[in-house]
């Protein structure tokens, strides 16, 4: 199903077509290791989120928000709310420290083994465009249940809600996202590891345009003015999506103006 096709907004049909099920088989192994990691991966006692509060922190703890907001996250959105200098350089000591920059590289490397285990390689144009039609689908909620994983989850477990469907909630994880890739990016030289770059490109990209259509059409946050649940916007997120991926910077710029929008609202 391409995003300018298929199912019709507020309409469920298509969730369960054979694209569907490889898309939420991705998001399926990423929350395995993140959030549902206790189910999945309790050998990984958390790592790859907030830990399991039993010894093991998480490498999520050093630079996303939880109990606290910690200095990458607070230079990150210094960075996206006034692109001066300064806050360019405040973001780069903050993921520099040695414990947010292992911890910034090594969920990047789950992240490239993830990719290249359900998509292949981030460089080939097909390749792209269907790592972008996942994102859609998984922004605008319409990709096939999970009843597997809510069967598994406790009806007074804070994630019951959200077990059953893969999609995301919380708006500000776009955000979150979006920082781990833009630090990865820095802290990771692109001439030297050209694959990652084009994966990490394409996450930015998708981060941009999922964010939007997420906004657009489930009404979480405030987003560009001219978007609509419509087809014409499906296809213009698709072709504004293909231009980032090709061009990290313009992906940065456009998620930081996405969530100057959801502070500020439009200029």
């Amino acid at each position: 199903m391409s995003l300018t096709a298929g199912v019709a907004e507020g309409d469920a049909a298509g969730r369960d077509d054979l694209a569907g099920r490889r898309y939420a088989a991705y998001f399926h192994a990423l929350d395995a290791w993140t959030e549902y990691w206790d189910i999945y991966h309790p050998e990984s006692r958390g790592r790859f989120y907030f830990g399991d509060d039993e010894g093991e922190a998480g490498l999520l703890r050093r630079f996303l928000p939880r109990d606290g907001a910690p200095p990458p996250w607070r230079a990150w959105k210094r960075v996206a709310l006034d692109p001066a200098a300064e806050a360019g350089i405040a973001f780069v000591e903050a993921i520099g420290t040695a414990p947010v920059r292992e911890a910034i590289r090594e969920v990047d490397d789950l992240l490239a083994r993830l990719f290249a285990e359900h998509f292949g390689r981030a460089d080939r144009p097909e390749v792209q465009a269907d790592y972008l039609e996942a994102v859609f689908r998984f922004a605008i909620d319409t990709l096939p249940a999970a009843p597997e994983r809510d069967a598994r989850i406790a009806k007074d477990d804070p994630r019951k809600s959200t077990a059953g469907r893969h999609t995301l909630e919380g708006d500000i994880m776009w955000f979150a996202w979006a920082l781990h890739t833009e630090a990865a990016q820095t802290l990771r030289a692109r001439g030297a590891d050209p694959e990652g770059g084009a994966r990490r490109a394409l996450a930015l990209a998708g981060v941009a345009m999922g964010c939007a259509a997420q906004f657009t059409w489930r009404g979480h946050r405030r987003t560009r003015p001219e978007y609509r649940a419509d087809t014409a916007t499906r296809r213009r997120l698709r072709e504004r999506g293909l231009a980032w991926a090709q061009d990290f910077d313009a992906a940065a710029e456009e998620v930081h103006a996405l969530y100057r929008i959801r502070e500020f609202g439009a200029a």
